[in-house]
């Protein structure tokens, strides 16, 4: 008998040591922005000064073309880890414009110049990206980088400069976070729920070239619960 209570005591235990799981079919829109502005002036040993100004914006959107399988596990502590959270279905677009000044001024032999021009929207496709789930913390849910797009970062149009402190700024999916609820995830009576982050944040540019470049990351992930 006592050997029988044993066991049984040692099953209990690992039953409940088991920690509390769910299955979620995953779907991910975003939309992903990047403006700036940007001034540099050069200037010559002739005293020729050559001003140029520009103004640009980048933005793509991106979304799922089928649901992806995660596993919520229950971390302690009113933590989440994710198991499988790599969603591999991504597509999207996206589209680049802007406009461009160049002014050069100067006492002859200087060349003087004074020309604008409105670049055109150039626009770039991408299929197969990829992105992951992740909880950094407690109450805190993160998409990893988008991966399997660079295409959509590429352009050929040499309308639109992009100097490269600007094109070195590449806004991504972790710039935003959303929050997460455990008792959400779990409280089996909740078939649906969705998740959004939204951000923007500002850089400024000095030095040889002055600017501002604005970042804005919107996504939502759409949870459908599963049967286990």
């Amino acid at each position: 008998m006592l050997f029988a209570c044993l066991l049984a005591t040692a099953g209990g235990a690992a039953y409940a040591a088991k920690p509390r799981q769910a299955l979620f079919k995953v779907t991910l829109t975003a939309a992903l922005t990047k403006t700036w502005t940007f001034t540099r002036i050069e200037s010559s040993e002739a005293d020729c000064t050559r001003t140029t100004r520009g103004a640009g914006r980048w933005e793509a959107k991106l979304s799922t073309r089928s649901a992806g399988s995660v596993r919520a596990i229950a971390a302690g502590l009113g933590k989440v880890r994710f198991s499988g959270a790599t969603l591999r279905t991504l597509t999207g677009a996206a589209a680049r414009s802007g406009t461009m000044t160049i002014t050069a001024t100067g006492q002859s032999p200087c060349k003087r110049v004074s020309r604008s021009v409105r670049c055109q929207p150039e626009r770039r496709t991408f299929r197969g990206g990829s992105t992951a789930i992740t909880s950094p913390r407690k109450g805190v849910l993160q998409l990893g980088r988008l991966r399997g797009a660079d295409a959509i970062r590429s352009f050929r149009s040499t309308c639109l400069e992009e100097p490269s402190d600007i094109r070195t700024i590449r806004t991504d999916l972790p710039l935003a976070t959303g929050p997460l609820a455990a008792a959400d995830i779990f409280a089996r009576d909740v078939p649906r729920w969705f998740i959004s982050g939204e951000t923007e944040q500002v850089t400024s540019l000095e030095g040889d070239v002055e600017g501002r470049v604005t970042e804005r990351v919107r996504w939502t992930l759409n949870f459908t619960r599963s049967p286990r």
